[in-house]
This record gives C-alpha cells, structure tokens and sequence, in this order.
C-alpha cells in the first residue's frame, strides 16, 4: 500500500508537535529551561524536515525526519506518558513506517543537484541549529548562561551560513570551539561529553573544502579573464 508523501509531512510534523507540547506540559525530568530549548529545537527541525519532505524533496530531509522523529520518541520516553505522549508516540511510529518504506522513493531525488551544496556542508547548517536542543539535552537540571550562549551562537552561526556568509565559516573555526568550552564544563561528564563530541564535528565539517566551496564558490576566488585594452585612435596617446 503506498503512503502519501503528504501524508507522512504531516505526521512527522504531529510528532513533533505534540513532543513539543508534551515536554512543556511534563517537562519532568528536564528542568524548565532545558525542557523549552529541546522543545524549540524538536520544532525547528520538524518545520525544516517538513519543509524539505513537501518542497525541496532531497534525501537530506527524509532522514532528518527519522533523527527528528527518534528525538521525538527519546523525549517520549523520558519525560513520561500522558494524551500528548501518546499522540506523539502514535504519530511518530506512524512517520517511521512512512519515512522508511520503499513508496517514498520514487518521491525524493535520487541524486544531489549538480548546483546544490556538498552533503557536508548540509550537514553543518543543520548541525549548527542542533546545539540548541544538545545543550539542554546535555544540561538537563537546568541550562547555564554558557549553554545559553552556546545555542544563541549555533542559531546565529547556521543562519548565516546557510545565508552564505564567508564569516560564518571562520567563526564555525575559532569561535565556536571557545563558546564551547565553558558549557562543556559546566555539564554532567555524560552531557559534556556529547556537546563536546558535536562541538568537534562541527568544527571539523567546517574545516573541510566542501563547506568553504558552498559559501566561497571556486569561480569567484580566481583570477578573472584578461581583457585586452581598447586601441586609442591614431593620433591619441
């Protein structure tokens, strides 16, 4: 039986809705800053898998929308069960078999576009917005100034990156590893380790040739052709 690519949309977006509601109607065990980061990010990348499914139809969003999905049952199973749960938990068992099943490959492309970004540097857009739900995953008592920090920094730094600023880049290299340190030590060693862990990745997916090409085409970073200068008229110097 095929299954609507509309169809599945819409229950990966009712997944993270209602993980979103439930996390801000039983955030326990996540302390009330943590649970809403996680909340914004869970919405984020829900509106972005959507978003990707419906009108870009890459591969990227497909499985995006697993990841996504996958938070939303982590989240489920953390915080408890109650009517937002298990919408959550129905809708995104229902968005696993739909975003898993074969009916769906005929609907996203089968190849990158030529035009298109590098994967990598896909990957480092999309991860940049991730430190906002990592760092209350990794604090979940209760986030720190320095998390706060660190996911103002990733929002900021995957927005203009994905808007194609070369200084984003730069600042993925130099400035993000050091806005990483303190949260990193202000979290339990598991969170800790996570966010360094992701903190690394990053880093080095922006150190890579694919991410510098995506915002720093090769064609504008060479020399121009040389254009010959027109003859003066005779008698003209």
């Amino acid at each position: 039986m095929a299954v609507s690519p509309s169809v599945v949309a819409a229950l990966v977006g009712l997944a993270g809705a209602a993980a979103a509601v439930h996390l801000a109607l039983a955030p326990d065990p996540f302390a009330g800053s943590s649970a809403a980061v996680i909340a914004i990010g869970i919405v984020l990348y829900t509106t972005i898998a959507v978003t990707g499914i419906m009108l870009v139809r890459g591969r990227w969003s497909r499985w995006l929308a697993v990841a996504t999905v996958g938070l939303d049952l982590v989240v489920v199973a953390a915080a408890g069960m109650g009517v937002a749960a298990w919408v959550a938990l129905a809708a995104s068992l229902g968005a696993l078999a739909g975003l898993t099943g074969r009916w769906l490959d005929g609907w996203f492309r089968l190849r990158a576009s030529a035009t298109g970004p590098d994967p990598r540097a896909v990957v480092l857009a999309l991860g940049l917005f991730g430190l906002v739900p990592a760092v209350g995953l990794a604090a979940p008592s209760g986030l720190t100034t320095a998390h706060g920090v660190l996911g103002a920094a990733g929002v900021m730094l995957g927005w203009a990156y994905s808007k194609a600023h070369v200084w984003s880049l730069w600042a993925v290299r130099f400035l993000l590893p050091l806005a990483a340190v303190p949260a990193v030590l202000q979290s339990p060693w598991p969170g800790g380790i996570m966010l360094a862990a992701v903190t690394a990745a990053l880093v080095a997916l922006g150190w890579s040739r694919e991410a510098l090409l995506a915002v720093q085409p090769l064609a504008t970073s060479l020399p121009g052709p040389r254009t010959l200068r027109p003859r003066a008229p005779d008698g003209e110097r």
